[in-house]
């Protein structure tokens, strides 16, 4: 499904329905649907979000209500925003809906909770008695055009009891509400879409980075002299990559993308170490999962769109074409800054939990530790990377404590304050991962020039990360004047020490010129050749007078006679 380039109306089928069938069905519902749903006899989707609300799970208007004389569930949306919206594979694909909705029984409601629900006919595609479904129509910059979003509203619709997905609470059929053992239990599944997310934002950005690489390697302008000028051939331009505001730009996305990753490695182990605790009665690693991978989702997804944008800006004119293969995949893309959790909602999930971790917290300046770096090469040493990025998620996560307690102060007045202390952490996240990855790659034997390579590439990632955040190192003085000065120095240092490597680090990818769907980032390098070959397939430039000639541009050029020239 990666390989297909694009996004699918079966893609939440495979990423979404089945696993959390599986996850949080009960033993007999994961082998009744699970292998209906595997040999695709049924096709799924995940429909939580409705026209009215989003991410305030606790407020969904679709209710499930118990109806203890028939054993059955009466799915029903209590208003028209209570329709579900915005539901890949719904709008036209999808024969079944995996629904959050308010589970009542005797007038008692019990919060959100998971139900299959038969949307259409097997035999004939068409909506049972009770439901009405659809697509909601064109999304924003072309993005998502093969996802079929759709809506669904229910009217009373009866559906078995059994339907509830009951691994960890349950409905017996006198009408007993067995709670789970663990409030917050319906998070598991978005804490598996959040960790597919991650690896997905290091994939995105890694593809983007990929095509700018290659062609700004081929791409040459200007006669300027450069300490990476082709001594070889003097005569030749210089190369787009070798100038030193494009690898400022450049080389730090490529840095990202093994940065993200690495943690998408780490937080998908995480999320399947949590699933297997859960499924013996264990809950213990259930908030902090969440919390992480709530907080890598926003901050990852964020470096992505934003990552695929600069390398589009990076690669000049020529990348805004669509045959670049960057405009579709910035517009394909850019909707994970809202689905699964918008990113600067989702921050205050994470610090909430952040700030339930805190021990002792100060902000006087007095008794803050300080950055040890004596030296330039200090700032090469994992340890110094990590004190740093500790240091300031902490100090943030103390700053939030006491403005937490101030009279008159409440929780929706510190949404900046969560937004900085969670990607501080999830900085911190994603710099650790990047240092442990390099050394299980040592660990595994690899040739010692490769692992040098990717130590320079952790680096670059941590002390590019860190000089984007200066701010909140000199506000308490963990860093001096100097030592902004040598980290500066330093990043100079490692993208000079990488530029030879680049190339062969985003080939390390080992994308297909297929999935890439890039004119100018084929591996052969032959950018312009391709272009030119794109362009002359399109259908305007099969006939050598263009339709509408007559109708619209005579008009134009007769409007006052005919010139004579």
């Amino acid at each position: 499904m990666d390989f297909i380039d694009d996004y699918l109306p079966v893609s939440l089928h495979e990423t979404a329905f089945i696993p959390i069938i599986y996850a949080q069905g009960s033993d007999e519902q994961a082998k009744y649907w699970g292998p209906l749903a595997e040999k695709h006899q049924i096709i799924g989707c995940y429909a939580q979000t409705e026209l009215g609300h989003g991410s305030n799970l606790s407020e969904l208007e679709t209710t499930a209500t118990l109806n203890r004389d028939t054993d059955q569930w009466i799915i029903h949306s209590t208003t028209f925003t209570a329709s579900k919206w915005w539901i890949g594979g719904l709008g036209a694909v999808s024969t079944h809906a995996l629904i959050q909705a308010r589970l009542i029984i005797d007038g008692k409601d019990y919060g959100a909770h998971g139900f299959i629900v038969p949307i259409r006919s097997l035999k004939d595609h068409r909506p049972f008695p009770g439901v009405k479904v659809g697509d909601i129509g064109p999304k924003s910059y072309g993005g998502f055009s093969k996802i079929d979003n759709g809506f669904v509203r229910f009217e009373n619709y009866p559906i078995p009891r059994e339907n509830m997905l009951m691994r960890f609470a349950k409905v017996t059929r006198d009408g007993q509400y067995i709670k789970p053992p663990h409030s917050k239990l319906a998070y598991g599944s978005m804490v598996l879409l959040r960790s597919h997310m991650v690896r997905g934002a290091g994939i995105t950005l890694a593809r983007a980075a990929t095509i700018a690489t290659r062609y700004t390697t081929v791409r040459r302008q200007f006669h300027v002299p450069t300490s990476r000028k082709d001594a070889a051939n003097p005569a030749l331009e210089t190369q787009v990559i070798n100038y030193p505001m494009v690898q400022s730009r450049l080389f730090p996305i490529i840095a990202q993308s093994y940065a993200m990753l690495a943690a998408g490695n780490k937080m998908r182990s995480m999320y399947e170490s949590m699933l297997s605790e859960l499924m013996q009665g264990d809950v213990s690693s259930l908030a902090e999962v969440h919390a992480i991978s709530s907080g890598l989702k926003s901050t990852c997804s964020t470096f992505a769109a934003t990552g695929v944008e600069d390398c589009r800006k990076i690669m000049g004119g020529h990348g805004y074409s669509y045959f670049s293969g960057i405009s579709h995949l910035w517009s394909s893309y850019v909707p994970s800054n809202t689905y699964e959790g918008d990113n600067f909602l989702l921050t205050q999930q994470s610090a909430r939990y952040l700030l339930k971790q805190i021990k002792v917290a100060t902000t006087d300046p007095e008794k803050a530790e300080r950055c040890s770096v004596e030296t330039v090469n200090d700032w090469l040493r994992p340890e110094v990377q990590l004190a740093a990025f500790e240091h300031r998620a902490g100090r943030l996560v103390g700053d939030l404590a006491i403005a937490a307690v101030q009279d008159g102060m409440v929780w929706s007045d510190l949404n900046l304050e969560c937004w900085k202390i969670c990607h501080a952490h999830s900085q911190y996240v994603l710099a650790r991962s990047a240092i442990e990855g390099v050394a299980g790659v040592r660990d595994q034997g690899v040739a010692k020039e490769t692992v040098r390579v990717l130590k320079r590439l952790s680096d670059l990632f941590a002390l590019h990360t860190i000089q984007a955040s200066l701010g909140d190192y000199l506000e308490d003085f963990y860093v001096s004047p100097a030592q902004c000065q040598s980290l500066r120095q330093q990043i100079k240092n490692l993208q000079d020490a990488l530029a030879d490597d680049v190339v062969g680090l985003v080939d390390a990818f080992d994308f297909p010129d297929h999935f890439l769907g890039s004119a100018l980032g084929s591996i052969d390098g032959n950018a312009y050749q391709r272009l030119w070959d794109a362009a002359q397939k399109e259908a305007i430039n099969q006939v050598e007078v263009v339709d509408g000639y007559k109708e619209y541009i005579v008009p134009i050029l007769n409007q006052y006679g005919a010139a004579k020239l």
